[in-house]
């Protein structure tokens, strides 16, 4: 009995559709459509809602397709495992974080150029995992530099010095960095 008692007080507070200017919005927004001219005649009727322009794709992707294949080749189990161990050096490490994808590139290409030079063979590069929340334990992978490094270690500059590309172990960074191996000088 108190439930209905509740309910009562509560229901004086509703406003009913009855009472409302417009009963059937759905009713009034299609009155508006067919009869445009008597709208804009009336000053006192009540406007039609608009509704916002269909957002338009962007003309340009956000990442942007590389016409060469990326680097398909991993390096070796074993040498993967003596790094992860700590038992093969890795020579030199690139952070990527918090860079632009034209920043980075140039950034990428000269590290790369540089120890390759001086005879380096095992790189760390730092991408990030590129994560973000889409909504409530909704979570979209995918950035934007951990997608496209390997698309530029397979570019024709970079592509005859690398060796092979593996996700790095969780010790150095797991999914949000690669481990690079170079060509020896002879080999290139």
């Amino acid at each position: 009995m108190r439930d209905w008692h509740l309910w009562t007080a509560v229901g004086r507070t509703v406003d009913p559709l009855s009472n409302r200017k417009s009963a059937d919005p759905k009713s009034t927004l299609l009155e508006a459509l067919e009869h445009p001219a008597e709208r804009e005649s009336k000053s006192e009727a009540p406007q039609a809602p608009r509704f916002a322009a269909v957002p338009m794709p962007s003309k340009a992707p956000l990442i942007a397709a590389s016409k060469v294949a990326p680097a398909q080749k991993s390096i070796e189990p074993n040498l993967k495992r003596r790094v992860v161990r700590g038992r093969e050096p890795i020579d030199a490490t690139l952070d990527l974080h918090g860079m632009t994808q034209d920043k980075a590139q140039v950034a990428l290409e000269a590290f790369v150029l540089s120890r390759a030079a001086r005879g380096d063979r095992t790189l760390l590069v730092i991408t990030g995992k590129g994560i973000k929340k889409t909504g409530y334990l909704q979570l979209e992978q995918k950035g934007v530099l951990r997608e496209m490094v390997p698309l530029w270690l397979g570019t024709p500059k970079l592509g005859p010095l690398v060796a092979g590309i593996e996700t790095a172990h969780q010790s150095h960074g797991g999914g949000g960095a690669l481990y690079v191996r170079l060509k020896r000088g002879r080999e290139r």
